[in-house]
């Protein structure tokens, strides 16, 4: 089982298996790359282009993918993925990071939602495609998904970031997982929250995209993102409770999300001191987490 840190600064840290650094997130800020780090890129929710352009932002009969729409639960504003001009640049973003550094990954590469998109582009590029509604959304994003695997050099690793619905992905957001899965070195499917109070629940998912899966799947925890204030997040305990819960079903590997070094490093010496914690995970089935814990004892030393 390999481990992963998911950072919004490029910093490695010690201890993990892959480190990834958000180069760019959906505020559409794009930073500057680290060789010695994996690179996450977010393809199509950008809120900077979509305050750029309004015109290309995805719409639906119950209004455009922004986060003032309250009928979705839109956690950031998507443009649209036929809108030429933003394909292209995410491609040669792709493209150029991934000569840079290590590998990629990337998310938010697929339809915001159901019912969307509805612009005039993806009217008549389904017009053409002579697929019914859901086929031609789901061909959009994995077809998108290959160009960009074809702009990374072949002894790279491409990881594909999912969204956490193992039931509904396909008719939601357009995600075909057996066609990605052509393309994708491994999948990373966030289970991000402030809580990890109902363990059970994420161990839930992970077991079924791990049924679901025809690549390695790399589960994603949170510890503390950009703005985030810690007293309303979870301490290092119910997280390495549930990365137990998580390991112990069989999936290939699990990521950490913090926004900086510190935090990420605040977090493994709180993990590493916790000795009864420790003690207390003993026979959850989560061994290889707490094997990481005893790696990080003796970087810490």
């Amino acid at each position: 089982m390999k481990f992963g840190m998911f950072i919004y600064e490029p910093t490695p840290v010690e201890g993990f298996d892959l480190q990834v650094y958000r180069l760019k997130s959906e505020r559409g800020i794009v930073g500057t790359p680290n060789p010695e780090m994996t690179t996450n890129i977010a393809c199509f929710g950008d809120n900077n282009m979509a305050a750029k352009h309004p015109d290309w932002v995805q719409i639906s009969e119950n209004g455009p993918a922004l986060r003032t729409n309250k009928k979705y639960n839109l956690r950031w504003d998507i443009v649209c993925n036929n809108e030429k001009q933003m394909v292209d640049y995410m491609l040669d973003l792709i493209e150029d990071t991934a000569e840079k550094t290590k590998g990629i990954t990337v998310s938010s590469m697929h339809v915001a939602d159901h019912g969307f998109c509805q612009c005039p582009r993806c009217k008549e590029a389904h017009k053409k495609s002579g697929l019914d509604w859901l086929e031609f959304r789901a061909q959009t994003v994995t077809d998108f998904i290959g160009a960009a695997k074809e702009r990374v050099k072949k002894n790279k690793p491409f990881y594909v970031g999912l969204l956490p619905d193992p039931v509904n992905a396909y008719e939601r957001f357009g995600m075909d997982f057996d066609a990605l899965a052509k393309y994708a070195t491994a999948f990373v499917v966030p289970h991000w929250s402030k809580t990890y109070a109902t363990p059970w629940y994420f161990e839930s998912l992970s077991r079924a995209f791990k049924k679901l899966l025809k690549k390695p799947v790399y589960p994603g925890l949170y510890i503390r993102g950009p703005g985030d204030d810690p007293n309303e997040l979870e301490n290092h305990t119910q997280i390495l409770k549930t990365a137990c819960r998580v390991a112990r079903t069989g999936v290939d590997g699990l990521i950490f999300l913090a926004a900086n070094a510190t935090i990420m490093k605040d977090f493994q010496k709180a993990c590493v001191a916790d000795t009864k914690l420790r003690e207390d995970l003993e026979g959850y089935g989560g061994k290889p987490v707490l094997e990481l814990v005893d790696k990080w004892e003796s970087i810490l030393d």
